[in-house]
């Protein structure tokens, strides 16, 4: 598109080389249409093959990972505090 608006017209390509760009847009969108219509029947024919069972002995139940994350809901407006800032306090220290 960029060669069409070429202030110099000899550097405009010609009616050839434009349908030959557009005829090769056009093909590479069909070759890519056709491989996305056969990686979804693909996909399709997967799913429709594949039964997922569970085993009746595969219970899971959510549980804490840690005993002491129980007590977290108890101090939660500590999670509201402000933090100071300390790098005077160091830099004082340090001289």
């Amino acid at each position: 598109m960029k060669k069409c608006w070429d202030l110099t017209p000899e550097n405009r390509p010609n009616i050839t080389e434009f349908s030959e760009s557009i005829w090769s847009v056009t093909f590479k969108k069909s070759e890519i249409e056709e491989a996305e219509n056969y990686r979804d029947s693909q996909l399709s024919s997967l799913n429709e093959d594949k039964q997922i069972t569970t085993h009746p002995q595969a219970v899971y139940t959510s549980r804490l990972l840690n005993p002491f994350t129980k007590s977290l809901n108890n101090h939660s407006e500590c999670l509201d505090c402000a933090i100071t800032d300390n790098t005077k306090q160091a830099t004082s220290l340090n001289d």
